[in-house]
């Protein structure tokens, strides 16, 4: 399993408006990405969930993919 980044990442916060940001940690069946795979710490995994079900609510990202 390949983490999507190498390096640990210094993101301040996910915006749940970046949906271009967010598409990089949502697989091709519309799942998050878990932490091991992202490689973000716990609260950086919080936030992004967050953002990531925000930005569904208002229609930015599926809810699930298209087949």
């Amino acid at each position: 399993m390949a983490k999507i980044f190498r390096n640990r990442t210094e993101v301040a916060f996910f915006d749940y408006k970046d949906f271009k940001n967010l598409q990089r940690y949502i697989n091709i069946y519309g799942q998050i990405e878990n932490r091991k795979k992202t490689g973000l710490t716990e609260s950086q995994q919080r936030h992004l969930s967050v953002a990531i079900k925000r930005a569904r609510h208002i229609a930015l990202l599926p809810f699930i993919a298209n087949q």
